[in-house]
């Protein structure tokens, strides 16, 4: 009895001195991220039977436990990821608004206005020097503001592909590091250090990713990326990866087509196409739960051409190489015109996670829809992507408006020789066919011109009709060139555009234009470019602004030096409404308001971006904190403990000592 309670003595002393040097290691790191209180669990040891009595032997340290609420802790992954997606978002889309910086004399607000103000003036007195420059020095001042604006938020679009690559590195990183860690729980389930150590690069894996975590009976996770996807699990890892812009395909078993599917151009979609006969297909952007419909609201019908005749769906031409076999209705194509988030899956394929949203905002839940990497997608795919594409709109209905007057008119000067600025593929098919850049602004009607000796008087007109469908490049040349007899020669050059060249000792204005054609080609008109980054002012207008079309051409042939016909329609032109065409949306509004849209919605994204971090960013905090009570280190009630465990040390010393007592006094009597 005597040798039990020596032991039971003896058990508590170590008890003790395991338990201060646990409360000590608590201490000691308490500061440090990811580290969790560790508890030392006691357990009644074994009793023993003595003189009819059941007596018990002490305590003894079954193991040591890291204090975890892990249904806290999902929650805390959880707001973690949503913290870190609107952190990115809200950084990316100050720096958009940066680019949009509007006062009363910058920003695209003041150009614009700018622009059609000098028109104005210009109106006022068309052969006032003064007036032709403010309207050249605004014009460039337009274009400079959308170039450097797109070059901006192209440079914002390059850094954030930039961001998403090394971020995906790094999230590959986290998930090997769990892996391992798994490893060393499995080998040793009780090294809470390792536990330690991977629930901290969960917890970092959390902010670039959506994840949740399952836990499993050996002391190791499994890692799962939109609760459905695993990244992780025991030893065995699938990374993430950034991949460039590509195509997949889907074809039915009666298919026999063993060509593939191409494509030109960038978008921010994902276009799904599907084929409804063995020629023409729909298109869908939100994964084919709605088709593009035209202004009837009926499906878009495409025709799957070649290289040479490619269908524009979502700005982007796609067209099918010339191989054997012929589509089956049901084949499917999906075509990622960007680079996207991909999983690796076991076998060596790869799962498109790249977040996906339809015209609502709404997330597909079967992508990623949280943490940073997401929210550098949801960025750059929905707000900058859809703002450069809006820039470009709004650039070319400038472009279009603009050139459209502009081309109609006369200036005080007439020209001699005028020189395209927009080429077709194929000068010998019909212009609504020939990859003319405006082909389908172009109309059937006349186009007219009036040619003038040197002495300013009419010398001829000139007078041709125009059909986009069944004219071509070359047919316009040469009725034009049969029409004038000589006196106006018409040349399509290599590049496919159009020359327009006077007789000698003649001169040449256009009187009319119901076709639109000159606009059309870029013959007479004051912009050059299709686009926010390449609009220009027509260098013929530039060195020369005696050609800035401020009136139009007579009845009878003679131009008025002071008509300002044209300079009032085009001062006109800011508020009157317009057709202005982003992506597969057309909008009819006028330039100035739909500029300030652009300015507004972006605006309006930072304001939400803002609200959603504040909000996202205090539910991470509650979690983290809720957790931190739970799991955190209490210097105070560590030292508590210490002196508990120390008074638990002295008592069991004053065991030993009074059991070697007693023993004592058992030898002294015997």
């Amino acid at each position: 009895m005597i040798n039990a309670i020596y032991n039971t003595g003896l058990n508590g002393m170590v008890n003790s001195q395991a338990s201060v040097n646990v409360t000590t290691n608590n201490i000691a790191n308490a500061d440090v991220a990811g580290y969790k209180k560790q508890t030392p669990i006691y357990q009644t040891s074994s009793s023993i039977q003595t003189h009819g009595l059941t007596v018990g032997t002490g305590a003894q340290i079954a193991g040591i436990e890291a204090s975890m609420n892990y249904f806290v802790e999902q929650q805390y992954l959880a707001t973690s990821s949503e913290a870190a997606k609107y952190n990115q978002q809200l950084s990316y889309q100050m720096q958009l608004e940066s680019t949009l910086g509007q006062s009363d004399t910058t920003g695209l607000n003041a150009a614009l206005s700018g622009f059609f103000s000098a028109w104005n003036t210009l109106a006022a007195d068309p052969t006032q020097p003064g007036a032709w420059e403010e309207v050249f020095s605004t014009a460039q001042g337009i274009a400079t503001t959308y170039n450097d604006t797109y070059a901006q938020m192209e440079k914002i679009y390059q850094s954030i592909d930039q961001e998403i690559s090394a971020q995906v590195s790094e999230a590959n990183v986290l998930i090997d590091e769990i892996a391992a860690l798994n490893a060393q729980v499995a080998a040793n389930p009780s090294d809470n250090q390792a536990v330690d150590a991977r629930d901290q690069a969960i917890r970092e894996l959390s902010t670039y990713t959506n994840i949740t975590v399952e836990y499993q009976t050996d002391g190791t996770v499994t890692v799962l990326a939109e609760g459905r996807y695993a990244l992780v699990e025991g030893q065995e890892t699938h990374h993430l990866s950034h991949q460039p812009a590509q195509s997949r395909e889907s074809l039915m078993p009666s298919s026999t087509y063993d060509g593939g599917v191409e494509f030109k151009g960038d978008s921010s979609e994902e276009i799904m196409i599907e084929f409804i006969d063995d020629t023409h297909y729909y298109a869908s952007l939100d994964g084919g739960k709605t088709w593009i419909t035209d202004e009837s609201g009926n499906p878009v019908v495409y025709e799957a051409g070649d290289a040479d005749d490619p269908e524009n769906v979502a700005g982007v031409d796609i067209w099918f190489s010339t191989n054997s076999g012929t589509h089956a209705t049901g084949d499917r194509y999906i075509i990622t015109p960007k680079s996207g988030l991909y999983l690796e899956k076991g076998d060596g394929s790869y799962l498109n996670l790249t977040p996906m949203t339809d015209d609502q905002g709404v997330l597909a839940q079967d992508k990623a829809t949280s943490g940073s990497i997401a929210g550098l997608f949801i960025t750059r795919d929905d707000s900058i992507k859809p703002t450069m594409d809006a820039m470009d709109g709004l650039a070319e209905a400038l472009i279009w408006e603009t050139n459209v007057l502009h081309s109609k008119g006369a200036g005080l000067e007439h020209h001699t020789s005028l020189s395209g600025s927009y080429d077709v593929k194929d000068a010998t098919v019909p212009l609504s066919e020939s990859g003319l850049y405006f082909a389908d602004r172009l109309e059937a009607g006349t186009v007219e011109y009036v040619l003038y000796n040197d002495d300013g008087s009419v010398a001829s007109t000139v007078s041709i009709d125009v059909d986009p469908v069944t004219d071509s490049l070359d047919d316009i040349a040469t009725k034009i060139n049969t029409a004038s007899g000589g006196d106006l020669t018409a040349t399509v050059t290599a590049e496919g555009t159009l020359e327009l060249a006077s007789g000698s000792g003649l001169s040449f204005e256009v009187a009319q234009d119901d076709a639109n054609l000159m606009a059309g080609v870029g013959l007479n008109t004051f912009f050059t470019g299709t686009s926010a980054d390449a609009i220009a002012v027509n260098g013929y207008v530039a060195n020369n602004p005696q050609h800035i079309n401020a009136g139009s051409v007579n009845e009878d042939g003679s131009v008025v030096s002071g008509d300002n016909s044209i300079a009032f329609q085009l001062a006109a032109l800011a508020e009157q409404d317009v057709s202005i065409t982003v992506g597969t949306v057309t909008y009819t509004d006028s330039l100035s308001s739909f500029s300030s849209m652009i300015v507004s919605d972006v605006g309006a994204d930072v304001m939400l971006a803002e609200q959603n971090q504040v909000y996202a960013q205090g539910s991470n905090e509650y979690y983290y904190d809720y957790q931190l009570s739970s799991s955190g280190v209490n210097v105070d009630e560590e030292q508590v403990n210490l002196i508990k465990y120390q008074q638990q040390y002295e008592a069991c010393v004053k065991v030993i000592t009074t059991a070697r007592d007693m023993l004592d006094e058992v030898l002294d009597m015997l």
